[in-house]
């Protein structure tokens, strides 16, 4: 399957326009699209501490107009490393879209656990779950990377003179505002 290029869109979207008096251009990237392209991050695997493992996988987007979010639901397995004990279970997120030009990514923002639930966990360990688990997952969920756009993409926004503004989740998907650069 060819990888998405969720920028060549907003490129053509700047070409169609180019005709056009200059102003702000928008482009949409559907549900589908979004679910491609953060399906794409994973499965992911890390560490929590020096005791446990993590896998996530399967996420399942959805989009939060309302609240100009996305929400996100996404399986978790935790090992504990001595004990070998594995659960499983579903870290539910809400989070904000933002463009950060350093490294010209789409991330997670102001990210919100939701729930955070686990089969056959310890008594022991129902205190962390409940109570740290969630600030932790926000935490490193805050800045993760949705999406890379990609330097050619880049270029051809720039060149013809256009810069990401706004991020705006509406009912048909998330919507990007390219401005028009300002003239020095």
């Amino acid at each position: 399957m060819p990888r998405i290029r969720g920028w060549m869109v907003v490129a053509a979207v700047v070409a169609v326009a180019g005709c056009a008096a200059p102003g702000p251009r928008t482009t949409v990237i559907s549900q589908d699209k979004l679910q491609s392209l953060l399906a794409a991050r994973f499965p992911y695997s890390g560490r929590l501490g020096p005791l446990f493992e993590l896998q996530a996988q399967a996420p399942q987007v959805r989009l939060l107009p309302t609240q100009n979010r996305l929400g996100t639901a996404i399986q978790v397995q935790v090992t504990e490393r001595l004990t070998h004990a594995v659960f499983n279970g579903v870290l539910d997120v809400d989070y904000a879209v933002q463009f950060e030009p350093s490294d010209q990514t789409l991330r997670m923002a102001d990210v919100h656990v939701n729930t955070l639930n686990f089969t056959g966990v310890p008594e022991r360990y129902q205190a962390v779950v409940q109570g740290l688990a969630p600030q932790l997952a926000e935490r490193v969920l805050d800045g993760v990377k949705l999406h890379q756009v990609s330097a050619k993409d880049m270029a051809v926004v720039n060149g013809w003179g256009y810069e990401p503004g706004s991020i705006e989740v509406t009912p048909a998907g998330l919507r990007i505002t390219l401005n028009p650069k300002k003239l020095p």
